[in-house]
């Protein structure tokens, strides 16, 4: 996954920390459009030398296959713009997000905010959560266990300076 830290591109000089995140789209959309074609294409060669062998009954699953191709693709374009910011700003935290056609802001108070990393196995299936006044958010979903654990050191460390 692809992680933006813009933390040096931002005011430095200013206090202000930024970071953001998003989903890693290596395949461009003509990329995306030969591989989906071509799987198509091999599904329905499969299943046309199939049923010119008798089994006819292949091509009703073979479109099924397709089928399940053209969801994944639109899922997968669903998520495109999904991406996460945290934004560190004087006495001021403001969480931004958009996950699929769910969206969301969040400002707390920098004084109040509380960083909390738990991890299953340490080191392992870590869940950094940002907290204030009873509601909790998670961020770092688009990062590395070591990512979210280094985000965490320096969100803290940030939060106290």
């Amino acid at each position: 996954m692809e992680q933006v830290n813009t933390e040096s591109l931002s005011r430095e000089s200013s206090g202000v920390f930024v970071f953001q995140s998003r989903p890693n789209c290596s395949q461009t959309h003509a990329q995306e459009r030969l591989a989906f074609r071509g799987l198509a294409a091999l599904c329905l060669g499969t299943a046309i030398g199939f049923a010119g062998m008798g089994y006819w009954l292949v091509l009703p699953f073979e479109g099924l296959v397709i089928g399940l191709l053209i969801w994944a693709r639109a899922v997968r374009h669903g998520h495109e713009s999904d991406y996460e910011s945290l934004t560190i700003e004087g006495d001021m935290v403001v969480l931004e997000w958009r996950m699929g056609n769910q969206s969301g802001h969040r400002q707390m108070n920098r004084q109040w905010v509380r960083v909390a990393c738990d991890c299953t196995v340490p080191g392992r299936s870590c869940r950094l959560c940002v907290s204030s006044h009873g509601r909790e958010t998670e961020v770092g979903h688009y990062l590395s266990d070591e990512a979210r654990l280094q985000l965490a050191a320096t969100l803290r460390s940030k939060l106290q300076a």
